[in-house]
């Protein structure tokens, strides 16, 4: 893996700090078509990821976005999921992966998504800068991604990964269909050095999102599957959904 230091300190004012360095050789732009069988579904679009520093905090920056065709069926979504050594907004201890964000963040829905489903947060503000509505453009096929993490260096190692994933939301039978998913994150070690790894696809899904993981946070709400079918119709729309409640309720009475 090729690395380039950057000349900057995640912690400017430390001396020992040899300047923050970044992962050269995953920093890649991600143009991929999804789809199912023959059948285009989405096309997902990210910008390499760049690094950010700003005094003690160091970390990375990501923005992309998701585009579906007619194709596609039901609710398109970001799901995103964290495994971090200092977690934040959330009871879940270090090192164990939960929905971002977090069930503690006083500006998040009680959704699994990534955008709020609601204007307002857990607090009863608005925060129209959260809300899924406002991230929708091109006639609301395409969705937007922003990611900004960050954290402080003190003199102790820090790892943070997030897993995306981009899923098609069934209303009715609150099925999550996952389409894609993507791995990005950085480190900053006990010296002071900051690394980001781009955008690494993954299989659908990837490791952090199971149907463990959300039943555990939601209970027996929502059905993961990767089973792209359930988002094209075939011979009607109602034989989709007819498949994917049989599916939800084998789920339940197996749960």
């Amino acid at each position: 893996m090729n690395r380039s230091t950057i000349g900057r300190c995640v912690a400017a004012a430390v001396a020992i700090c040899a300047g923050a360095t970044m992962s050269l050789g995953a920093l890649t732009s991600i143009n991929k078509q999804i789809k199912c069988g023959d059948t285009l579904l989405a096309t997902v679009n990210f910008g390499a990821p760049t690094i950010f520093v700003d005094g003690a905090k160091g970390g990375i920056t990501v923005s992309g976005s998701a585009t579906k065709t007619a194709a596609f069926q039901g609710e398109m979504r970001w799901v995103q999921m964290i495994k971090t050594n200092k977690p934040l907004n959330t009871a879940t201890p270090a090192n164990t992966p939960y929905f971002d964000p977090g069930e503690l963040d006083p500006t998040g829905n009680d959704f699994p998504f990534y955008w709020n489903e609601n204007l307002k947060g857990r607090d009863g503000n608005n925060y129209p800068q959260f809300w899924v509505q406002n991230k929708f453009s091109n006639a609301g096929n395409t969705l937007s991604f922003f990611d900004q993490p960050t954290r402080t260096w003190t003199g102790a190692a820090i790892d943070w990964t997030a897993e995306l994933s981009l899923v098609y939301w069934d209303k009715t039978t609150n099925v999550l269909g996952v389409l894609w998913t993507g791995s990005y994150g950085f480190d900053i070690t006990a010296a002071g050095n900051l690394t980001i790894s781009g955008i690494t696809e993954l299989a659908p899904g990837g490791t952090f999102l199971t149907q463990g993981a959300i039943d555990q946070r939601y209970g027996d709400v929502y059905t993961i599957t990767t089973d792209c079918t359930t988002c094209v119709p075939t011979g009607g729309t109602a034989s989709v959904l007819a498949f994917a409640g049989v599916f939800a309720a084998r789920r339940r009475r197996t749960a």
